[in-house]
């Protein structure tokens, strides 16, 4: 690329309107290791435990039975990870390993098992200030895909060892997330360019550029690349050449990364609108409105989309008829993305907890209290739940359950994935072809490992500002 086309791609990117301050890396972050969580979290989290024990008293059905006994606060956390800067990206956990990336633009690798770190890699400088936003790692063959912030740059790092492999620069901030399907690696940027890059030795595929900065992350499914912009697009391209295929018109710009079931893709907004969307056709099949901007990517499973909104609710919706199944209120906006675990859902809230929700019924089933938001993505390996927060830490949590993450989200690749998959092409919301060593479902994946837990995290606080920009 040259430097004038970088120099146009630079113009094309949304200019801030927030100051923002150099930021000193806390000396010694990650040292602690596998940190415990604070008294007051823990404080907080055996009072809200106590409420939601004492409701459940009170309810006229009564306990369920056969449901199984939830752990205390103390034995939710298995361990705690303090990098001593905020954690809205979302983990990756792949071959014993969590992946993710910590407000001062450090890649950790930490021991699933353990909480121990295994090394670190700086992907540059990140911006102070409330327009911080940290894309996903994605791990594929053993190497760690990573955007980054003002380094303006994706990087490809051995999974292994943490030594950079490769770097592509684009000349402008990277705030999306990889996906790396069929040997490529797909992402979006402020210069409104999608990036098509070669995983091996991250060479220029083709690019495709927006009207807007692209923060959502791309999804890729038998061949098409679904991607939203601030523009107020949702674009399919070919996967192999970049060319449009169609464009769907939101009224407002795009806010979450989509995720694909069935021949629909789903997709949230600023219009504050859940959009299901004909994947070969571009047409609408049905919107939602939450009445909230809706920067939480969706996930679908078995008939059902599970998404969140600025509302302060979690939704599960009919994924054919958008018809609401049931509804659960937090305190705070939900930005982060559920993912499903064989009967639950998992979420976090700007109220600072971690929820896990009946699947069926959204009814409480227990919430965990950090010190700050959890915009991070959860995602859950063998009942286990990887998340972070806004307090500094990584943590792992007892789901309370057996399994791993299921719907399209985390097996496709959304904000945050388990193992590491060989990418397929089904999109099926329950299955696809190919699969993995560990028996994962080989989703067409790509779709968006999305910044947007960390992406959308503070998006919606720009929207109105930056709209006419």
């Amino acid at each position: 690329m040259t430097a004038g086309e970088h120099a146009e791609r630079r113009d094309r990117a949304a200019p801030s309107t927030t100051d923002r301050r150099t930021v000193l890396r806390t000396a010694g972050a990650g040292l602690a290791g596998a940190a415990m969580y604070s008294a007051a979290a823990s404080a907080r989290a055996r009072a809200r435990q106590a409420s939601i024990q004492e409701g459940s008293e009170r309810e006229e059905e009564g306990p369920v039975s056969g449901e199984p006994d939830e752990p205390s606060d103390d034995e939710r956390v298995r361990w705690a990870f303090d990098t001593g800067r905020d954690v809205r990206s979302s983990p990756t956990i792949v071959d014993g390993t969590a992946y993710a990336v910590s407000g001062d633009g450090v890649l950790y690798a930490i021991d699933a098992e353990s909480g121990e770190r295994e090394w670190t890699f700086d992907t540059g400088v990140v911006r102070s200030g409330g327009d911080v936003l940290y894309p996903s790692p994605a791990v594929v063959d053993g190497t760690v895909y990573v955007g980054s912030d003002e380094a303006q740059s994706v990087y490809a790092v051995d999974a292994a060892s943490g030594k950079q492999r490769w770097r592509y620069e684009t000349g402008s901030r990277v705030l999306s997330s990889p996906s790396v399907v069929d040997g490529t690696v797909y992402v979006g940027g402020n210069d409104a360019t999608v990036y098509a890059l070669t995983a091996d030795a991250g060479d220029e595929v083709w690019t495709s550029e927006a009207e807007r900065p692209i923060l959502a992350s791309p999804t890729v499914v038998d061949g098409t690349v679904y991607v939203g912009s601030w523009d107020g697009s949702v674009y399919a391209l070919t996967a192999a050449d970049g060319d449009e295929v169609w464009r769907y018109e939101v009224t407002s710009s795009v806010v979450s990364s989509a995720t694909v079931a069935g021949g629909t893709v789903y997709v949230g907004g600023a219009d504050t609108r859940v959009h299901a969307i004909d994947a070969n056709a571009g047409e609408e099949r049905w919107t939602f409105d939450t009445g909230g901007v809706v920067g939480s990517t969706p996930t679908v499973a078995d008939g059902t989309v599970y998404v969140g909104s600025d509302d302060g609710t979690v939704y599960a919706l009919g994924a054919d008829s958008g018809e609401t199944v049931w509804t659960h209120e937090t305190d705070g906006e939900v930005r982060s993305s559920p993912t499903i675990a064989g009967d639950t859902v998992l979420v976090g809230s700007d109220d600072g907890a971690v929820y896990a929700l009946a699947a069926d019924s959204g009814n409480e089933r227990w919430a965990y209290e950090t010190d700050d938001h959890v915009d991070s993505s959860p995602t859950v390996v063998d009942g286990t739940v990887y998340v972070g927060g806004w307090d500094g830490y990584v943590y792992a949590l007892e789901a309370g359950r057996e399994g791993s993450s299921d719907g399209t989200r985390v097996l496709l690749g959304t904000l945050g994935h388990r193992g590491d998959l060989e990418w397929g092409t089904g999109a099926d919301g329950g299955g696809g072809g190919g699969g993995s060593d560990d028996g994962l479902p080989g989703f067409g994946v790509g779709a968006g490992i999305a910044g947007v837990g960390g992406a959308m995290s503070l998006l919606a606080r720009r929207l109105e500002r930056t709209a006419g920009d």
